[in-house]
């Protein structure tokens, strides 16, 4: 399966202190109305949520203190219930030990967390539910 699209546009935000990381940028694709496209996140968090993809469902890991966001990358799809972030991140404590798993509502941003949109021109990723992995998968 693959797409392929010009770049439309390019948002870059500066993402809200105390909230929600998964919410934020999910208010930020439905804001400017972003049809599909990559996400690239940079800044830090008071609390990491992220999952692993373990025999069909995902073990969930939570991270809290002086978190840096080492690098979050991800895509913006959609199914019959509309849009869907799919990310996973990576962050470091103090100790500069990095985690990361695939992105969980849960991560608070704390101070402050900066969101890079490029958005692909005419682009439709579609997401349908795959029985076999049990996970929305990118569909031709």
């Amino acid at each position: 399966m693959s797409k392929e699209a010009k770049v439309g546009r390019i948002i870059v935000a500066r993402l809200r202190e105390n909230e929600d990381l998964m919410q934020e940028i999910m208010r930020i694709v439905r804001e400017k109305e972003v049809s599909a496209g990559q996400i690239m996140v940079i800044g830090a968090l008071s609390k990491a949520r992220f999952g692993v993809y373990v025999n069909g469902e995902y073990k969930i890991i939570e991270v809290s203190g002086h978190l840096e966001i080492v690098s979050c990358i991800g895509n913006i799809s959609e199914d019959d219930e509309g849009k869907i972030i799919h990310a996973h991140i990576s962050i470091a404590g103090e100790d500069g030990v990095c985690h990361g798993g695939h992105l969980m509502s849960g991560c608070i941003i704390n101070p402050t967390a900066e969101l890079t949109i490029i958005e692909g021109e005419n682009l439709k990723l579609l997401r349908k539910y795959d029985p076999k992995t049990k996970l929305k998968m990118l569909q031709p």
